[in-house]
């Protein structure tokens, strides 16, 4: 008797992009609930993500599989695991970026009369977190905690640019890449051209797609480990960037963050050699 071939589990059992991070946002709202410190039971959970008793029961559950969550069986209570101090101090070491590119960023400022941004990358967006405004008297404003659309400024895209393909892909998917303005690139395949561009160039440039009558040119900064870790953009009113003026300004960046890499991977920490 012939037998009837099953679905591939392994095709069906796949979640969808959009279904991970729904995960995702879930178990991070959970973790957002406990960021005060103190234990919070399993109802106020709940309350507080607008959660499904059950599905926050669940996803909790799983966080103190992992060890991120701990659990007070008595009181049926649940508080942040001790992990996240490792977290905390992984990401306070990132914060040296701003320490070590701040002198570059102010000679970049001084040089250019343009303001100049620092942004770090975000699950999401870029998110500026240093930001000269320009000395000149026609010139754009930016702001620390700003968020960078990865497809739509040019920080975002010489951050997004070095990102592993799958990463890009959930960006492309999330956010459908909204149009900023009626010059913004919505489509993946047209992006893809310009990150490549961006990788061959040293530098990424937007002109009038996140803000109508301002422009941007932004390179990344690597880490010791290769991987972008920050990038720089200098902006500007639109009419300022002509071919010539981006091309000079993004060699410029280039050979700046050069110096930011290399004192980078000077202070980074060296691994034990016990």
């Amino acid at each position: 008797m012939p037998r009837t071939s099953a679905p591939d589990d392994a095709q069906t059992s796949l979640p969808t992009a959009e279904a991970r991070i729904q995960s995702v946002a879930r178990a991070k709202a959970l973790l957002d609930a406990m960021a005060g410190g103190d234990w919070v039971s399993l109802r106020d959970l709940a309350i507080r993500t607008g959660l499904a008793k059950t599905t926050a029961f669940n996803l909790v559950s799983a966080l103190v599989d992992v060890g991120l969550t701990e659990r007070d069986a008595k009181a049926g209570a649940y508080r942040l695991s001790l992990q996240h101090l490792v977290y905390g101090k992984a990401v306070e070491r990132r914060l040296d970026i701003a320490a070590i590119a701040r002198p570059h960023l102010i000679r970049l400022c001084a040089t250019t009369r343009e303001t100049v941004n620092l942004a770090l990358p975000g699950p999401t967006d870029a998110v500026i977190v240093e930001s000269l405004e320009g000395s000149q008297s026609l010139r754009v404003s930016s702001y620390s905690g700003t968020r960078a659309a990865y497809h739509s400024t040019a920080c975002g895209r010489a951050l997004l640019a070095h990102q592993p393909l799958n990463f890009r892909r959930i960006i492309y998917s999330v956010g459908n890449l909204p149009a900023a303005t009626s010059r913004t690139i919505t489509d993946p395949e047209a992006l893809e051209t310009v990150l490549e561009r961006c990788r061959t160039l040293g530098w990424a440039t937007e002109f009038e797609e996140n803000e109508m009558g301002s422009a941007c040119v932004a390179a990344p900064i690597f880490g010791p480990g290769g991987d972008a870790i920050a990038a720089v953009s200098i902006a500007g009113p639109s009419a300022r960037y002509e071919p010539d003026n981006i091309e000079r300004l993004g060699k410029l960046l280039v050979a700046s963050l050069a110096e930011i890499t290399a004192e980078m991977t000077h202070h980074a920490p060296h691994p034990s050699t016990k």
